[in-house]
C-alpha cells in the first residue's frame, strides 16, 4: 500500500513476492510442519550475493530478515511521522493498517521463535 501511495511500484513487486513467500510458508507450515522458503525476499536475496559457508546460512538469513524488517518498519514510520497516513483513502487505509499488524506480529513471533532457539543452542 505505501508503495502505490507512493508510486514506488518496486515496493509494491517486493511486497506481492514477499506475500506470495509466506502464502507458501504458510501451506508448508500446516502441511509439512516446516517452512520451504526463506522467509522473506530479502533474506534470499542476500543469501544470492553472499554464499554462505556451511553453518552460516543462518546468519545471512537473519541479516535478510533484519533488513525486510528495517525497510518495513521504516516505511510505517515514514507514513505515520510524516502525516501521510491521513491521506490514505478508506479502503487502502484499511489494508494497510492490516499489513502492518501483521507485519509487527510476524516480526515479533520471528525474533521470539530466534531467542528461543538460541537459549535452547
Amino acid at each position: 500500500m505505501t508503495g502505490l501511495f507512493f508510486h514506488q511500484y518496486w515496493l509494491v513487486a517486493l511486497g506481492a513476492l514477499d506475500l506470495f513467500i509466506n502464502a507458501i510458508n504458510f501451506l508448508a507450515l500446516f502441511f509439512l510442519k516446516r517452512r520451504v522458503l526463506d522467509a522473506c525476499s530479502l533474506s534470499f536475496l542476500v543469501r544470492l550475493i553472499k554464499k554462505p559457508v556451511i553453518g552460516m546460512q543462518p546468519k545471512w538469513q537473519d541479516l535478510g530478515n533484519s533488513i525486510d524488517v528495517l525497510l518495513s518498519f521504516s516505511l510505517v514510520a515514514i507514513v505515520i511521522g510524516g502525516g501521510f497516513i491521513k491521506q490514505l483513502p478508506p479502503d487502502h487505509l484499511s489494508l494497510w493498517n492490516l499489513a502492518v499488524i501483521l507485519n509487527v506480529f510476524g516480526a515479533g513471533s520471528s525474533r521470539l521463535t530466534a531467542s528461543i532457539k538460541n537459549l535452547k543452542a
